[in-house]
């Protein structure tokens, strides 16, 4: 009897030692901040629906083979207002730009008249060479061709040599590719069912090749991120 009363005096202390110093403590629980939901980016198909249905009605079209970038650029000009969108594209491998240097178009043909007949005097005064001519169409109407030159430097000794001579001479430089030049346009579907002739803007340019394609109506990559 006096073995088993020190057995279990001897087991109390074991265990009371072992729940003092080895159990860890059992922490509460903690109650977790609840996340919201992470902005996707998605759109529903309603919602896409009626990102479209809010867009006017286009027309797009392709026109090609146009002889310069200034060609291009003037039928984007005339088509005004008409044209929703539209874009200079050059097709081909790029080439080296080419420089052209100009004085802006003047109010009139008159004024650029007067320009030019001075500045002819001027070049021939200062004994300095010099192409230079009335622009009569396109985006520089009624300005002065100064000379289209492959390199920037010699497009700058021209520039700064006119200038010498109190005029404002810029520089612009004309990008260049093996391929033709095209225009894309998306057209205002209203101006073309109103306007059945309205390719007649390119009558005067008989070269050119009108092509209609889709409009892209597909939702992009843009508007999922």
């Amino acid at each position: 009897m006096r073995y088993i009363t020190i057995f279990l005096l001897l087991a109390n202390i074991g265990y009371f030692s072992w729940v003092r110093y080895a159990a860890e403590p059992i922490a509460p629980s903690v109650k977790s901040t609840p996340r919201f939901l992470l902005n996707s980016g998605l759109t529903l198909v309603s919602e896409y629906e009626a990102q479209l249905a809010a867009q006017p009605a286009l027309n797009c079209f392709t026109i090609g083979s146009f002889s310069t970038i200034d060609d291009a650029s003037s039928l984007i000009a005339e088509m005004g207002e008409a044209a929703f969108a539209s874009n200079v594209v050059l097709r081909g491998d790029p080439l080296s730009s080419q420089y052209r240097v100009f004085i802006p178009p003047a109010s009139s043909r008159g004024i650029a008249t007067i320009t030019l007949d001075g500045l002819s005097e001027g070049l021939i005064a200062a004994d300095m060479e010099s192409e230079i001519y009335l622009i009569t169409r396109g985006l520089l109407e009624n300005g002065i061709a100064l000379g289209v030159f492959s390199e920037l430097g010699d497009a700058q000794v021209a520039r700064n040599g006119v200038q010498g001579l109190g005029y404002a001479p810029q520089i612009e430089e004309i990008p260049r590719s093996t391929g033709e030049i095209q225009v894309q346009l998306q057209v205002l579907e209203q101006y073309v069912l109103e306007n059945p002739a309205w390719p007649d803007l390119t009558a005067g340019r008989p070269n050119l090749i009108i092509t209609e394609n889709l409009c892209e109506t597909i939702a992009q990559g843009s508007q999922f991120p």
